[in-house]
């Protein structure tokens, strides 16, 4: 890994995933199968032990926090939509019982302490969300510090919890120094000079900020007239700190934006089920506006990019176990549709981001006069596209894909004469709203059509 496969991701995405894959060459299953079960599996088990953190701690409001379990765990299984099994997806659910035991902490009216190796566990259990992107440890800070506040001493900072996820993440980093030294020495800078410069901020603010903020106004309505109780407040403040991940990654994908939208959810629904027994019902018109909130949220992870039945059905009747190459910078373009294909992936890199985004950052460099780093993307591209057309040379995949919004990286990858030559022995096979895919002569099968 990070040599013969460059992934954009620290080691611990792919050793999320490996226990599911590993089970599913051990069964001789489709690999996605498994991790399905496996994502429900985790997802099932960290509400379930939230819940018995919550037991443990005797909340007055446990029984009905239990009546709505079935809605805590649809916003884990249901409401991710296509960012279901996703890292933060899977992150979030292993975080819950640390955000619940830190509303135990801040409770005043707490009946116990909780017990050392509970403390423990919810903090090796919250690590994930912090093992899955470094960004999040903001989340465990945060609620942290809220219960330092309510208990007027820093001393919190300092509990078990805290110090098992500290050192379970250090222990990651050590690991990720030593087995994987390429990631930090050579793959990280070039993620810092390319991927992770790319910032797209306000489209990624108008796309989930509105939703956000209406969440939050009825989240403050339901508890007019009443304090903010730790059970409520915790993963509030959880999903206020999740914003400046979602905000700094700057990419306005939905599974980026799934930590701060899915707590402040958990929070309104902690919220109704928490409600005084004095306080009167949620009325019709409450009820309706609740269902709108959480509609309005889920919108953006709603929408699927997945190929559909009749374009793979047209590729498969032309080309059996197809390798294929693509031209593009979109990490969607060539996945699933490889895998949907029985196909072969040819290269090391899930897509063409890295020689993309050195073109973009070279041409805006050079628009505003900065030739020395302008050069120096230039020379990034260059080596990017030479390697490539030489592993197309090699390989011959039987398919490419071209993404075609990306005009763009087209243009500049086709301004060189070797993959114009190159291209030559390609036809349009078919295509749809986004890939367009080009076969080989030679490489339909007997008796295809074309």
């Amino acid at each position: 890994m990070y040599v013969d496969l460059i992934e954009t991701n620290p080691p611990f995405t792919i050793w999320l995933y490996l226990p599911a894959v590993y089970l599913a060459n051990i069964l001789g299953v489709a690999p996605e199968y498994v991790v399905h079960g496996y994502s429900y599996a985790i997802c099932i088990f960290g509400l379930g032990f939230a819940g018995f953190v919550a037991h443990r701690a005797q909340f007055p409001g446990n029984s009905e926090l239990s009546a709505f379990l079935p809605m805590f765990l649809a916003l884990l299984v249901v409401f991710p939509g296509n960012s279901f099994s996703e890292r933060e997806n899977l992150g979030i659910a292993m975080f819950l019982p640390l955000l619940v035991l830190d509303a135990w902490r801040a409770s005043e009216d707490r009946r116990s302490e909780p017990d050392w190796w509970l403390a423990a566990a919810a903090g090796l259990s919250g690590s994930i969300m912090v093992l899955v992107k470094p960004y999040y440890a903001l989340m465990v800070v945060a609620p942290a510090l809220y219960v330092a506040w309510r208990r007027g001493s820093i001393r919190h900072l300092f509990a078990i919890e805290y110090w098992v996820a500290g050192i379970a993440c250090l222990t990651y980093l050590t690991a990720v120094f030593c087995l994987y030294p390429e990631f930090i020495r050579d793959l990280y800078p070039k993620l810092a000079d390319t991927y992770l410069r790319y910032k797209w901020y306000v489209p990624t603010i108008l796309t989930y900020g509105g939703a956000y903020l209406v969440s939050l106004c009825f989240l403050m309505r339901l508890q007019t007239g009443r304090a903010l109780p730790p059970l409520v407040m915790v993963p509030a403040v959880a999903s206020a700190a999740a914003l400046v991940p979602l905000i700094y990654q700057g990419k306005g994908w939905p599974y980026h934006a799934y930590p701060a939208v899915v707590l402040l959810l958990g929070s309104i629904l902690c919220s109704v089920a928490t409600r005084p027994p004095g306080m009167t019902r949620m009325s019709l018109a409450q009820k309706i506006l609740l269902g709108a909130v959480i509609a309005s949220n889920w919108l953006p992870f709603a929408t699927t990019q997945k190929p559909g039945s009749d374009f793979v059905a047209t590729i498969r009747a032309a080309v059996d176990h197809p390798t294929v190459g693509l031209i593009g910078s979109g990490v969607q373009i060539g996945h699933p549709l490889t895998r949907m294909l029985d196909g072969r992936w040819i290269s090391a890199y899930c897509s063409d981001w890295f020689g993309s985004f050195a073109s973009a950052f070279a041409q805006s460099e050079r628009a505003r006069g900065d030739a020395v780093d302008a050069a120096r993307h230039e020379a990034l591209e260059r080596s990017y596209l030479n390697a490539k057309i030489k592993n197309f040379e090699t390989k011959k995949p039987d398919l490419i894909l071209i993404q075609k919004a990306d005009t763009f990286w087209i243009a500049q990858v086709m301004k060189r004469g070797d993959f114009a030559n190159f291209m030559k022995d390609y036809q349009l096979l078919t295509e749809d709203q986004s890939v367009g895919v080009y076969i080989r002569s030679g490489s339909r099968k007997l008796g295809a059509s074309g």
